[in-house]
């Protein structure tokens, strides 16, 4: 089984997936955002999570930013965190199936197979997500 921190570097987060549930932030947070964006990609997963943790105070219910969340958290090697955050998005309104997608992949590395399942269920129809979908079964069934 692969560490934690490779298990995150194993799949991409697609950020495009995550605009649409981060149109309604302020002006203001959006630099932070960005900042936070930036620190991902780099790899500084705490200094994002440091800039994440304001704008979760101040949009509890977004999910793209508990998305940003858990990634980061998954690069830290917090798996336990990155499902909870994970779970938070899932819940949370607006987004699209990218959050049931995501919530299902780190279900899968958590080892809970049965979240993960019913998560794929919920992504299974949109076509966008579709080859994500179609390669997290594959690896699920081979469990």
């Amino acid at each position: 089984m692969l560490s934690t921190n490779a298990q995150a570097a194993s799949f991409n987060l697609r950020f495009e997936r995550l605009t649409e549930a981060l149109a309604g932030l302020k002006e203001m947070d959006r630099s932070i955002l960005q900042r936070a964006v930036e620190s991902i990609k780099r790899g500084e997963s705490a200094s994002a999570l440091a800039q994440l943790s304001a704008l979760n105070k101040n949009y509890p219910m977004n999910s793209s930013l508990r998305i940003l969340t858990a990634y980061a958290l998954l690069e830290t090697g917090n798996l336990l965190g990155a499902f909870d955050e994970a779970k938070k998005a899932e819940i949370s309104p607006g987004g699209n199936s990218y959050k049931c997608w995501f919530l299902a992949k780190v279900a899968f590395m958590a080892g809970d197979n049965a979240v993960c399942k019913r998560e794929l269920e919920h992504a299974r129809n949109d076509k966008t997500d579709s080859e994500d979908v179609r390669a997290l079964k594959k690896e699920l069934n081979k469990k």
